[in-house]
């Protein structure tokens, strides 16, 4: 298999039946490695032949394939389709994206491109939410466009097997019951709407997250994902492999890893790893997408669920995704929540991820400067999620440049400069 000059310092690419190999042999934790590779695949007749090997691998194998595989290969049909190209943009190994014209006249030297990139004028600004689930090229490329020099990258411990527990299940129909709407979906269904998106194609696991900061360190920094509902002894293995991956932060999701912050027991044992290796807990607050839309199928996520936890663990950071805000049904839905658990415990950050838009709004704005809580806000973007809107990181960073609502210091506070204190205090 070859690769274009789009791509520069990566290892040759194997044969294409090696690629195919591996992407059915390696362990069901390793999502992304081997796609990443091929989508440095620019020749679509390369590729054609590629899906072709892929399809017949498919249509061979038998139902003992482990599941978590065969999505993998569809993942891996699914980028055969098109080639990647951004145009005039370079890949470099270990250094990110540059435009084509930044590295003209040095012969595309790798090994110098460290030395031109471009400085920004609001460094750092961090992307403190992004979910690696799309090609290197685009993502990167992405972040250079909008002047992002650092992003947190977050993987997602979600198992369908958790509905097949009988208390989660009746968890669910319990909160269920309180949704009141004339025009609801049955429970069968809504319980199949939420098996399904518990473990997607694109879904990221630790050892994916790793491999893309390893790629390029300088620039990504990575989370972890525990799901504090299974046993002690699994999470004290997930924390045993957060550590040795070396990861800053770990990724929690209340709604679809079926658990109250206030109440369960394992998050003792991960805020006390936190206290111990400085580890920053992000946890989504809010609604969110499919059938956690319905509010009372989230409430799980409400920011004042990790009241109990923010005051004994006042040296552990907690950031609040999406600040308490996103819903589709009822924005901002628990942004007080949020604001004012920030306010009472200076651990307790929130970022803007999918819910920008309250920086537009003067009356949210005027209630974070009021509690003097712009020091612990962070930039974030939810990314790909606003690709999929049309709406560009270079876009949302511009905007808050130029927001006219915020103070100087207060756009450096929110596009990097928490950030950076955050990820860079001691232990």
């Amino acid at each position: 298999m070859t690769q274009r000059e789009s791509y520069l310092g990566f290892p040759a690419l194997p044969p294409g039946d090696e690629l195919i190999d591996a992407l059915i042999n390696d362990p069901p934790d390793i999502r992304w490695r081997w796609i990443r590779a091929m989508l440095r695949i620019e020749d679509a007749r390369e590729l054609a032949v590629f899906r072709d090997g892929i399809q017949t691998c498919m249509n061979q194998m038998d139902a003992s394939l482990d599941w978590r595989v065969a999505l993998r290969l569809r993942l891996a049909l699914d980028a055969t389709q098109r080639p990647v190209r951004v145009k005039g943009y370079v890949l470099v190994n270990g250094k990110g994206a540059l435009k084509a014209a930044e590295l003209e006249g040095s012969g595309y030297p790798p090994e110098k491109a460290g030395a031109i990139l471009p400085a920004v004028d609001f460094f750092p600004v961090v992307d403190f939410h992004v979910h690696p689930k799309i090609p290197d090229l685009k993502f990167l490329s992405d972040m250079h466009k909008a002047g992002v020099s650092h992003a947190v990258l977050l993987a997602t411990d979600t198992d369908p097997a958790n509905l097949d527990r009988p208390e989660i299940i009746d968890c669910i129909r319990l909160q269920y019951s309180r949704f009141t709407h004339p025009r609801k979906m049955p429970l069968e269904e809504v319980l199949d709407a939420i098996r399904a998106g518990l473990y997607t194609q694109t879904h990221v696991t630790n050892q994916d997250v790793a491999d893309w900061v390893t790629t390029y360190p300088k620039m990504l920094i990575g989370f972890g994902s525990v799901d504090p509902c299974k046993s002690k002894e699994y999470v004290q293995e997930k924390l045993a492999e957060m550590e040795r991956l070396k990861f800053k932060g770990i990724k929690l999701l209340p709604y679809s890893q079926f658990f109250n912050p206030a109440e369960n027991e394992n998050l003792t044992l991960l805020f006390d790893y936190c206290r111990h290796t400085g580890t920053i807990v992000l946890s989504h607050t809010g609604c969110a997408a499919g059938a956690f839309e319905l509010p009372e199928l989230s409430e799980n996520s409400r920011p004042e669920l990790w009241k109990p936890l923010a005051t004994r663990y006042p040296e552990v950071p907690i950031v609040l995704a999406h600040f308490g805000s996103y819903s589709t049904l009822k924005p901002g839905i628990w942004f007080q929540e949020a604001l004012a658990l920030m306010k009472e415990c200076p651990n307790v950050y929130a970022d803007i991820s999918a819910a920008d838009y309250l920086l537009e709004d003067v009356g949210k704005v005027n209630q974070i400067q009021k509690a003097d809580c712009f020091k612990q806000v962070l930039f974030a973007t939810d990314y790909p999620g606003p690709l999929y809107h049309g709406i560009s990181t270079q876009r949302i960073v511009e905007s808050i440049k130029h927001n006219s609502l915020l103070s100087e210091s207060e756009k450096r506070m929110v596009l990097g400069g928490n950030a950076r204190k955050l990820l860079e205090r001691e232990k």
